[in-house]
Formats: structure tokens, C-alpha cells, sequence
């Protein structure tokens, strides 16, 4: 169990980061994040695989996306209590912004963005993950980022 603890420590911010830029809300991404390693500990034991784990959670979240049949939402505001109110608002800010922009993308250009961003995996991993070929994961990246600056400019 314990390398599997150590698996899950190493991982679990970067899954987070992904998941919430795929979903778009901080509880359902917890959620999935959370279901993602329990069903990676249920049928592949304790030894770490982070492709494996990323194929998990991106099928927990097509999943969601089926059984809700809509698309990503912002993340709802929310009143955060603390001394420097302003720095959250700008937070906050940022973050609707980047999250309201990955929504101009397409389903498989934001999947895909977002997993480079936030995984760490290779572009072949990632392949692996996808279902693409590695050149159409390089392509579709570099698409997603020229319309991501296009949408900043403006």
C-alpha cells in the first residue's frame, strides 16, 4: 500500500489540474479524481502507471459528460473568506477567464491541451491515452494554442 500512496502523492495535484480544466467545476473534478485512483487501485493493484491512470480518469469523464449530456460549465462563484479578498477575486478571475476560453475549443482539442498542460505524459503517452497518432496529438496541441492566444488577443 505504501507504493501506492507514494504513486497517488506524486500525482494527485496534476490529475486535479486536468480534470478541472476538463470539467470546469472543482467538486465534480475532486470527484472524478477521487473515483479515477479508486478504480485504478481496484483493478490494477498498486503499482503505478500514470498513462493508466489518465486513461481511467479521461474515461470517468466522458462517462459524466454521457450520463449529464451537456458540456462543461464555469466554475460557480463562490465567497472566499479570507485577509487579501482582492487576490482571490483576481484568482478567481483568471481562472474563469482560461476556463471560459478552453470552452471555445473543441471536446478533443481541450482533452488533449489539457493533458499536456497538466499530466506530464509524453506526446506518445498521451497518444496511448487518446487513441490518436502522436503527430495528430502534436497538431491538434498546436492548434488548441494558436486559438487559445487568438482568444487572449482579442
Amino acid at each position: 500500500m505504501e507504493k501506492f500512496n507514494s504513486f497517488y502523492t506524486a500525482h494527485k495535484d496534476r490529475l486535479f489540474s486536468y480534470l478541472l480544466k476538463i470539467m470546469g467545476d472543482y467538486h465534480l473534478a475532486a470527484d472524478i479524481m477521487q473515483e479515477s485512483f479508486t478504480r485504478y487501485l481496484e483493478r490494477y493493484g498498486k503499482e503505478g502507471s500514470t498513462a493508466l491512470l489518465y486513461t481511467i480518469a479521461r474515461n470517468a469523464v466522458i462517462d459524466t459528460f454521457r450520463r449529464q449530456d451537456r458540456g462543461t460549465q464555469l466554475l460557480e462563484e463562490r465567497d472566499h473568506i479570507g485577509p487579501d479578498q482582492e487576490a482571490n477575486y483576481l484568482v478567481r478571475d483568471e481562472c474563469r477567464r482560461l476556463l471560459a476560453a478552453l470552452r471555445n475549443l473543441e471536446r478533443d482539442e481541450r482533452d488533449v491541451l489539457s493533458l499536456v498542460v497538466s499530466s506530464g505524459l509524453s506526446y506518445r503517452e498521451i497518444a496511448g491515452v487518446t487513441g490518436l497518432s502522436e503527430a495528430n496529438v502534436k497538431v491538434k496541441v498546436h492548434r488548441a494554442r494558436l486559438k487559445l492566444k487568438k482568444i487572449f488577443t482579442e
